[in-house]
C-alpha cells in the first residue's frame, strides 16, 4: 500500500476452564486425595490420615472427620476490540495496532464437604483458652469455619485472607490494554517479515489475597514491555485463482512484566510446609507471672517469654505486600491458512509461557495487623498450665511447636490421654513451674504438663518468598471467515467463526498454566 489503511475488529468470545483436577493439585499440592478433595480431621481421630488437614486450627472438633472436594472453575465473556492502522502514506510497512478486551469473569471453587463425624471432643481447658470450649461454641463444619465469620476460644481474629467460598464470584473490567507499533520492512504479495515494539497498560485488577480462589482479569497491574516478529509465506497459489491459496503465518512476542505491587499470601518455608498458612499462631509476650521450666525444682530456667492469650490464623501473618516481577513472557503463534476466492479457513498452534513470579519486599510488615507483635506456631500445644485451690488458676505457658505443619500433631501419642496431653511434643520441652509450683493439667490426675524453654519464635525470614512456579500451556485453534470482496466501496467488511482448546504444560513439570476451551464470533471491516 501506498496510504492510510486499516481495519476495526470486534470479538465476542466465551471460554471455560478443563481439567478441574489439576486446578485443586495447583492448590492444596500433595494434600488433594482422590475425588478433588482434602480431608479434614481432628488431632484425636483414631486413625486419621497423613494427608488429613488438622481440624483443630479451623476451631473443630478434635475427632471431627470431613471431606471437601473441590471442582473449580473460570468462565470468561470477552468483547475484543482490535483496530489496525497501516501508516504507508508515512512509510511503506509501516503500522500501528491497538487491543482492548473488556472481559467478564466468574470463578467457581464449587467447595462442597461431606461430614462424616461431627465428633464429640470440646476443647479441654488450657488447649485453645484457659477455660472449656464447649462444641456449641464451635463451627458446625470447614466450609464455615473457612468462610472467615467464625471465631472460638483465643482465636477471636476471624479469617480475613486465604478464605474459601462455595459462591461464585464475578468481575468485569478491561484487560490489560496492548498498543503495538511496528514496520515490515520485508514486503512482497507473497510474503512479509517485520517487527514490532508493544506496551501493555495494566487496566485488570491486582491480587488482593482475600480468597483463595479470587477471580483475576489482566497480568494484574503490570506494565509489560517487549517486542515482537510477524511474518507470512503463501508457498502454493492456483495459476487459475490468485486468490485460491495456501499459507504459513508465524508471529512471536516476548515482553517483561515490570514490577508491580501486590499483596500476597504465603507459606512457611519447608518441603513439608505447604498449606501451613492455615495454621495456628499464639502471640508471646513478656514473662508475667515467673514462668520457669526444667526437670525439678533445684534446676530451673525462666522463660523468656509467655503466652499472651491471642491466637491468630497463621495467614494474617504471612500475607504480605511484596512487589512481583515476571522476567519474561512469550507468546508465539504458528498457523496456516487456506483462502478461496471469499472463504478463508485458519488452523494453527499456540505456545504460551511465563517464568516464575519473583518476590521482594523491602519490609518485614504483613497486610494485616498482627505485624507488630512476636508469634509462635501453636500446633496442637497446651497453651495453659494450672495451680490453686481445686487446680482452677491458668498460667499461660510458653509453648511453641516449630516442626508442626498443617497435617501433623506433635504431640507424642501416649497409652492414656493424660500422658498425651502433658506438652511433650513442645519445642526444647522442660517440666513447668510458676513461684516453685508445678504447671499441670486441669483435671485428675494432676499430671505435670511441659513447657518450650525457650520457645521458637517466626519472623518474616521463616515465610517462603521463594518465586512461583514458571508456566505453560499448548494452544489448537481453527478459524472460519467469510469477506464481502465484491464491492466497489473502500468498506470491506467480513464475518467469522473459531474454536480452540488449550492446555497446560506437562503435569509432572513444575510449569503450570489453567487448561480450557473456548469458542469466539469476530466480525470486522477493512477499510482504505
Amino acid at each position: 500500500m501506498d496510504k492510510y489503511y486499516g481495519n476495526f475488529a470486534i470479538t465476542m468470545e466465551y471460554t471455560r476452564s478443563m481439567r478441574p483436577h489439576r486446578i485443586t493439585q495447583f492448590l492444596f499440592g500433595r494434600d488433594t486425595t482422590e475425588c478433588n478433595s482434602i480431608l479434614i480431621q481432628g488431632g484425636l481421630l483414631p486413625n486419621r490420615s497423613s494427608k488429613a488437614w488438622l481440624a483443630d486450627y479451623f476451631g473443630l472438633p478434635c475427632d471431627f472427620n470431613s471431606r471437601v472436594s473441590f471442582h473449580p472453575t473460570i468462565e470468561n465473556f470477552m468483547v475484543d476490540l482490535d483496530f489496525y492502522l497501516g501508516l504507508d502514506e508515512f512509510k511503506e510497512g509501516m503500522y500501528f495496532r491497538v487491543y482492548a478486551p473488556l472481559t467478564w469473569t466468574r470463578w467457581k471453587l464449587r467447595m462442597c464437604e461431606c461430614v462424616k463425624d461431627f465428633g464429640e471432643c470440646y476443647f479441654d481447658r488450657g488447649y485453645m483458652s484457659a477455660d472449656q470450649v464447649l462444641l456449641d461454641e464451635l463451627p458446625t463444619n470447614f466450609t464455615e469455619a473457612i468462610s472467615g465469620c467464625t471465631t472460638w476460644g483465643d482465636m477471636q481474629s476471624p479469617l480475613r485472607y486465604g478464605r474459601m467460598t462455595s459462591c461464585p464470584m464475578t468481575m468485569t473490567r478491561l484487560s490489560d490494554i496492548q498498543l503495538v507499533y511496528g514496520w515490515n520492512f520485508v514486503r512482497d504479495c507473497d510474503y512479509h517479515f517485520g517487527l514490532n515494539i508493544r506496551m501493555g497498560i495494566p487496566t485488570g485488577n491486582r491480587p488482593c489475597a482475600r480468597y483463595l480462589f479470587e477471580p483475576i482479569i489482566g497480568n494484574g497491574k503490570h506494565w509489560e514491555l517487549g517486542g515482537g516478529l510477524t511474518s507470512k509465506y503463501i508457498f502454493w497459489r492456483s495459476e487459475e485463482n490468485e486468490d485460491d491459496y495456501w499459507g504459513v503465518y508465524l508471529d512471536a512476542n516476548i515482553a517483561h512484566l515490570f514490577r508491580t505491587n501486590q499483596c500476597r499470601s504465603f507459606d512457611f518455608c519447608g518441603c513439608n510446609n505447604s498449606g501451613s498458612r492455615y495454621m495456628l499462631l499464639a502471640q508471646m509476650g513478656t514473662n508475667q507471672n515467673t514462668l520457669q521450666g526444667g526437670p525439678d525444682i533445684q534446676n530451673l530456667t525462666e522463660a523468656d517469654y509467655q503466652y499472651k492469650r491471642k491466637l491468630i490464623p497463621a495467614i494474617h501473618y504471612t500475607t504480605y505486600n511484596v512487589e512481583v516481577s515476571i522476567a519474561v513472557q512469550a507468546d508465539i503463534v504458528l498457523k496456516f491458512g487456506y483462502n478461496h476466492d471469499n472463504w478463508s479457513c485458519d488452523f494453527g498452534y499456540n505456545l504460551w509461557a511465563r517464568s516464575g513470579e519473583k518476590f521482594c519486599f523491602t519490609d518485614c510488615c504483613c497486610c494485616g495487623c498482627e505485624s507488630d507483635g512476636v508469634y509462635a506456631i501453636k500446633g496442637d500445644a497446651a497453651l495453659y498450665g494450672y495451680t490453686g485451690t481445686n487446680n482452677t488458676d491458668a498460667v499461660p505457658l510458653s509453648s511453641s511447636q516449630a516442626g508442626a505443619t498443617i497435617r501433623s500433631v506433635q504431640n507424642i501419642r501416649e497409652e492414656t490421654l493424660e500422658e498425651t496431653f502433658r506438652n511433650k511434643g513442645s519445642d526444647n520441652s522442660q517440666l513447668a513451674w510458676t513461684d516453685g509450683q508445678a504447671l499441670t493439667i486441669y483435671e485428675e490426675p494432676f499430671v505435670q504438663l511441659y513447657t518450650s524453654i525457650q520457645p521458637n519464635l517466626v519472623s518474616c525470614n521463616h515465610v517462603n518468598f521463594c518465586n512461583s512456579p514458571s508456566a505453560l500451556s499448548h494452544k489448537l485453534f481453527a478459524h472460519f471467515s467469510y469477506t464481502w470482496a465484491e464491492r466497489e466501496d473502500c468498506w470491506t467488511p467480513y464475518l467469522g467463526f473459531g474454536g480452540e482448546a488449550e492446555f497446560d504444560g506437562n503435569c509432572n513439570t513444575c510449569r503450570f498454566a489453567v487448561s480450557q476451551w473456548g469458542m469466539w464470533l469476530k466480525g470486522g471491516i477493512a477499510f482504505e
